[in-house]
């Protein structure tokens, strides 16, 4: 009886560290679909229906001393731009059409931009940080 017991309590063991270990991987990209973009790579789930991502090229934003440097830039429609986080505070990226939620430090959000136009932004916890993406048509 006690060998049986003790079997039981083997067992119990391994199907309880089997259970216990998993995958930890998380995924970095959660994809929003607004009319004009599709975000990449967000750190932070925005609300939206996935579309397929077109090519382009990635224009990169550096947050840094509290500010989008640069803090204006100009795109082709199918490009995405990826803002990266160098400060130690949380920062956002909060469009009109986009949302990134809460990025850490060195943590990036991407936006694919699909339609032209102007894109005012803001970092909602900063609103004094300001930027601009201007997105004209792919030649």
């Amino acid at each position: 009886m006690r060998r049986e017991i003790g079997i039981l309590i083997i067992l119990f063991s391994v199907f309880l560290a089997i259970g216990c270990t998993g995958n930890n991987n998380e995924e970095d990209a959660d994809e929003v679909v607004s009319p004009a973009a599709i975000p990449v790579d967000t750190p932070v789930a925005p609300a939206g229906t996935p579309q397929p991502i077109s090519e382009g090229k990635i224009v990169d934003v550096a947050i840094e001393g509290f500010a989008f440097t640069p803090s204006s830039i100009e795109v082709s429609t199918g490009d995405t731009v990826r803002w990266t986080n160098m400060d130690s505070d949380y920062h956002t990226v909060s469009g009109p059409t986009f949302t990134s939620g809460n990025i850490s430090k060195g943590q990036s959000y991407k936006f694919l931009f699909n339609e032209p136009g102007v894109y005012n932004y803001i970092c909602s916890i900063h609103p004094s940080m300001k930027g601009t993406v201007i997105v004209v048509d792919k030649e």
